[in-house]
């Protein structure tokens, strides 16, 4: 998926850890490639990502922050009269504080330019102007007389003028390589026996651990454990709703007598980390059927084993929802601390973040508790203890996705 060919890149390869085992994020690093028009700078700067590889990097253009043309402006931008190559064109104030959000790991909406409407052209010194007039001819809707025309009034006098005398204080910096050990370190963490005290624990009655033996077994036949998975699921949801606001309300029974009962006060959104949190949403609809869904896609590195976030598809109010967050086991917390840095990167508030899992490790546990202290989590059990190698829960349950 390309939402705009100089903006957005979705590619196969998955984003690793963004943020520290403690949950804050990394600083980022904010690259600025100058250069006049049409001279490459797109080009080069796909070249530098593909080579780092690192597909996850987005590439912003300057052309997305044009400032809103006047009704006179779009009519000399149509005659080829508005320079569009002057620093006065372009809104600096919303650069920066896409910059910025980003810088601090926040999402951002980054704007669109229709060209062919406003008339964007683009260029630098005369070798490459067969680049400017085959691009804004072919992808622009613009004639090669306009082109032309656009050239020589606006872009390279502006390049002259605004580009050229900037080249003395570039730099080039190199980044650093990436440690491959986040999981390791999550699974090393020194922990106690007890759980954090944001930890919700089921009570352990013989129906909660019969479900956990049938599930457990490994004989156990697959529409048997489709069902009590579900039926876990379900008792587990039930549970995390009670930490949800309730507001008073009065209804009327069929006696005509009226009842003080209590209502959900807020919007609710289910979000599974797939593929085995998927495993929870039946559980979830079975409790409250207008939830709305969200899913992220967080998969280990076959070499390094270090979670990469792949895809994730989220409600665009996911803001002001009260969240549910699911995933079958947490055993390092690894995927769990990516993607509840994914909600907070989407402006959901750490306090309405409700985890929802079947199993969880101790060492798990304590990882997202230090690192997100206000986020809850619910589980129905919790095993002693991860194995060094595998990085599984033991006993366990398995690759349960």
């Amino acid at each position: 998926m390309q939402q705009h060919k100089k903006n957005i890149y979705l590619t196969g390869e998955g984003r690793f850890p963004w943020y520290r085992p403690d949950g804050k994020s990394f600083e980022p690093y904010l690259i600025g490639v100058a250069g006049g028009s049409a001279s490459g700078k797109t080009a080069v700067s796909e070249r530098i990502i593909k080579n780092l590889n690192a597909p996850w990097v987005v590439l912003l253009s300057m052309d997305s922050f044009y400032k809103p043309l006047t009704p006179e402006q779009k009519i000399a931008a149509y005659k080829n009269d508005h320079n569009f190559d002057h620093p006065n064109s372009f809104d600096y104030d919303l650069l920066l504080e896409t910059l910025q959000n980003l810088k601090e790991g926040r999402r951002v909406e980054i704007p669109m330019y229709d060209f062919v409407t406003h008339s964007r052209f683009l260029s630098t010194q005369m070798q490459i102007l067969d680049s400017l007039v085959d691009r804004d001819i072919n992808e622009r809707g613009r004639d090669l007389h306009g082109v032309l025309q656009q050239y020589t009034r606006f872009v390279k006098p502006s390049y002259d003028d605004f580009i050229h005398p900037t080249v003395k204080n570039a730099h080039v910096r190199q980044l650093h390589e990436r440690k491959l050990s986040f999981r390791w370190e999550l699974a090393k963490i020194e922990c106690s026996a007890e759980v954090p005290a944001n930890v919700i624990l089921l009570k352990e009655t013989p129906q909660l651990k019969g479900i956990h033996t049938i599930i457990r077994d490994h004989t156990t036949q697959r529409d048997d454990f489709i069902f009590y998975a579900e039926r876990l699921a379900t008792l587990v949801v039930e549970r995390g709703l009670e930490e949800l606001p309730f507001k008073n309300v009065e209804a009327t029974t069929p006696l005509n007598i009226n009842y003080l009962g209590k209502q959900l006060d807020a919007q609710l959104c289910g979000v599974s980390i797939l593929r085995a949190g998927a495993t929870m949403e039946n559980g979830l609809r079975r409790v409250h059927k207008d939830a709305l869904i969200g899913k992220i896609l967080i998969q280990s590195n076959p070499s390094t084993g270090e979670p990469q976030l792949h895809f994730l598809k989220l409600p665009n109010n996911i803001s002001r929802c009260y969240v549910l967050l699911m995933d079958a086991q947490i055993a390092t917390g690894a995927a769990g601390l990516m993607a509840i840095r994914v909600l907070l990167d989407h402006d959901v508030p750490e306090e309405r973040i409700i985890f929802l899992t079947f199993l969880a490790s101790p060492q798990g546990l304590h990882a997202i508790a230090n690192a997100f202290p206000k986020v809850k989590v619910c589980t129905s059990m919790v095993d002693p203890k991860i194995n060094e190698n595998t990085l599984y829960i033991e006993p366990g349950m398995g690759n349960f996705g």
